[in-house]
């Protein structure tokens, strides 16, 4: 996927073939993406591209149009595979969407919430969790309402964002890319989360479960202990019951091992310090 590239604006009409005039109109009328460093105007070299294309489209007739068409698709055939193929968000995205989950204090309706946003899919969230569709569905959208009011700091980030390549941009083209250093931003893995991933890792048979419970829970394809914490974490402890031959009795069991090995918190059995890495 390509990233923003920002461009001076008498760098734009040089190189585009464009008045700085006619530039500065479409910024106007905010056809394009646009920073203001300095009073000087830092433009989204895509966004521009695509408004020079719309007004030269205006021009075209219906086969010249039409091959461009053919041509913009063949050219970009990757990138439109990897948006149709793409499954998973970003981690950056994910992120974002378990801050908000902090937000909801209902455990099921935060549950609901990071299901729904983090795999996609509301019908799917309805069956594992046994519940009517219709009266989840007027549920999440209450619970959308409620963190859209409160997440006015997006569109500020956001802001801050595209000011911030702006910036970046407009100095590079005044002292060079040399001057600027590549940060390397993979931090380190410490001791602690190496440990944490080993034991997510943990076969469910090695956990010292009952053979039976053990058995059945593979059986569900939950065959380690990062598949039983994910399934849990979404829809809580009660879920186990859900599973056909696995009852309240061999969920407390399981939850009482999980105990004897410090993974559930002994004070608040729901708790799992080994959540936090199962993203990692």
């Amino acid at each position: 996927m390509t990233t923003k590239q920002w461009i001076g604006i008498e760098e734009a009409a040089k190189k585009y073939q464009v008045s700085s005039r006619r530039i500065n109109t479409w910024c106007k009328k905010q056809e394009i993406t646009c920073s203001e460093i300095d009073h000087y105007l830092m433009l989204d070299e895509d966004s521009l591209l695509r408004c020079i294309e719309r007004h030269t489209q205006l021009s075209l007739t219906e086969k010249e149009l039409e091959k461009r068409k053919e041509r913009l698709i063949k050219e970009s055939e990757e990138e439109i595979f990897l948006l149709q193929s793409m499954k998973e968000l970003t981690p950056v995205m994910r992120q974002i969407i378990k801050e908000l989950a902090g937000m909801i204090q209902n455990d099921n309706r935060r549950r609901m919430f990071l299901f729904i946003a983090l795999e996609g899919s509301f019908k799917e969230y309805c069956k594992q969790s046994c519940q009517n569709t219709y009266n989840m569905q007027d549920e999440y959208q209450r619970l959308i309402r409620e963190i859209k009011n409160r997440t006015g700091f997006l569109k500020t980030y956001k802001d801050e964002m595209i000011h911030l390549k702006a910036a970046l941009r407009l100095y590079e083209m005044y002292y060079g890319k040399d001057c600027l250093y590549t940060m390397n931003t993979e931090n380190q893995m410490t001791k602690e989360e190496k440990e944490a991933i080993a034991l997510l890792n943990t076969p469910i048979e090695n956990l010292g479960f009952e053979v039976r419970a053990s058995r059945v829970l593979c059986e569900q394809g939950i065959q380690t202990l990062r598949d039983l914490l994910e399934l849990t974490y979404k829809y809580g402890w009660n879920r186990l019951t859900k599973i056909r031959d696995l009852g309240s009795t061999t969920q407390n069991r399981i939850m009482k091992r999980l105990q004897e090995l410090n993974i559930l918190d002994d004070m608040d059995e729901d708790v799992s310090y080994l959540y936090k890495y199962l993203d990692k």
